[in-house]
């Protein structure tokens, strides 16, 4: 699924979302289930990754200008 790598945060969570929904009904085989499983899976991957570089990014913004946005709880 190489255009998710180009989608946005939120077209990920899009697109997550609609793969539940088909997911969720009557209408779709095992087969399709398991293809749609996968798919979901990599766009679940390819969000997480885009969060942590955003996150990343956000924190060396935060140690060059000596704020704290994000607080990790441990």
């Amino acid at each position: 699924m190489e255009e998710n790598k180009t989608n946005s945060i939120e077209e990920s969570f899009e697109k997550l979302e609609e793969i539940i929904s088909k997911l969720e009904s009557n209408e779709v085989t095992l087969d399709e289930s398991f293809a749609l499983y996968k798919n979901g899976m990599e766009e679940l991957q390819s969000a997480n990754a885009k969060i942590e570089q955003t996150k990343k990014a956000v924190m060396a913004i935060n140690k060059a200008g000596d704020l704290e946005v994000f607080e990790e709880d441990e």
